[in-house]
């Protein structure tokens, strides 16, 4: 993966580097909410959430870098 970033645009690896924070936070919200008691259906909703934000993201930067034509 460091590879494929060390090649991608310096948009690209700021776009990485801000999902990167997303996941973080989203990743320190859950653990307040179990601590608080929400039910884990409800955290698995969230964590499953935050990945497919995550995937549709980068396909569609992804997309943006690909040619068209």
């Amino acid at each position: 993966m460091r590879a494929a970033l060390a090649d991608s645009s310096a948009g690209t690896r700021t776009l990485v580097d801000e999902l990167a924070t997303f996941v973080v936070a989203v990743n320190q919200s859950l653990a307040v909410l179990s601590r608080a008691g929400a039910p884990d259906a409800e955290l698995r909703s969230l964590a499953r959430l935050t990945c497919t934000t995550v995937a549709d993201t980068l396909a569609r930067a992804a997309s943006k870098d690909v040619p068209q034509g």
